[in-house]
């Protein structure tokens, strides 16, 4: 018997448990497989082993786990480990596999490009800031460099830089400043976000404050990538993957708020 465990990141904010809960409840309800559940690393129930019981309990014999989060850090690769490594002793009669996270993919740039297109066609002096969560793993730097170049093989504009949440530098502030100081007079804002949360109201709030002070500057605020419709694809790509099941299929279904 297959499962899928959906492990998303977790947040206090309400908004950001129902934004993901509604996006992992659109595939549930779209993936052929019997079992499904979603869980949680932080914040919020159930916790990926109340997840894994839930799923054990259920009768799976299989459980691929998929988690919702965006690049290689600390997440994906200490945490989630650690806990299937844990489970796989506790249940050794179940077969564990695990997803990736999203990645360095073209998707995933596609999904940006979506969200850029929410605000219009782009303008000639347009710049691009990209804001990441952060992470100590210095990993990640590199990886967003190789989603900016991606970025720019597909759209041109005058600045594509990114600036992060903690742990990373510039941060927030320091790069909306650069922006300001590069002179261009349109920047598109993109929170590399899955969903909304405690993280999303800060950026809100520092967007709101710097486009008061520079007035002559018009500031685009996208929202969080996990709306775009782009990713879509590369879901029921991961899934089918994970599960090995090749009846998976995007067809032509599309997520939607």
């Amino acid at each position: 018997m297959q499962a899928i465990l959906y492990v998303a990141h977790g947040t206090r904010s309400q908004a950001g448990v129902t934004e993901a809960k509604n996006f992992i409840s659109y595939y549930m309800k779209h993936v052929p497989v019997p079992i499904q559940v979603m869980s949680f690393i932080d914040f919020v129930f159930p916790a990926v082993h109340e997840g894994i019981d839930l799923c054990v309990a259920k009768g799976a014999k299989n459980i691929a786990i998929v988690p919702l989060l965006l690049l290689e850090a600390g997440h994906a690769k200490n945490d989630l480990p650690k806990m299937i490594k844990e489970a796989k002793k506790k249940y050794p009669h179940i077969t564990f596999t695990y997803s990736p996270p999203f990645g360095v993919h073209d998707y995933m740039v596609d999904a940006i490009i979506d969200r850029l297109q929410e605000h219009g066609p782009m303008k000639q002096d347009a710049s691009i800031l990209l804001i990441a969560r952060g992470s100590s793993d210095v990993s990640i730097l590199k990886d967003l460099q190789h989603i900016i170049e991606k970025l720019k093989a597909k759209i041109y504009v005058r600045k594509i830089s990114v600036c992060y949440l903690a742990a990373q530098t510039p941060t927030l502030q320091v790069g909306l400043d650069q922006h300001i100081t590069y002179g261009a007079k349109h920047i598109y804002v993109v929170p590399y976000l899955l969903f909304t949360g405690l993280l999303m109201q800060h950026i809100e709030e520092t967007v709101d404050v710097m486009q008061r002070e520079n007035q002559a500057y018009d500031v685009h605020l996208c929202t969080q990538i996990g709306k775009s419709e782009a990713i879509t694809p590369y879901m029921y790509e991961r899934i089918q993957q994970v599960t090995k099941d090749r009846s998976i299929s995007d067809g032509v279904l599309s997520y939607m708020d």
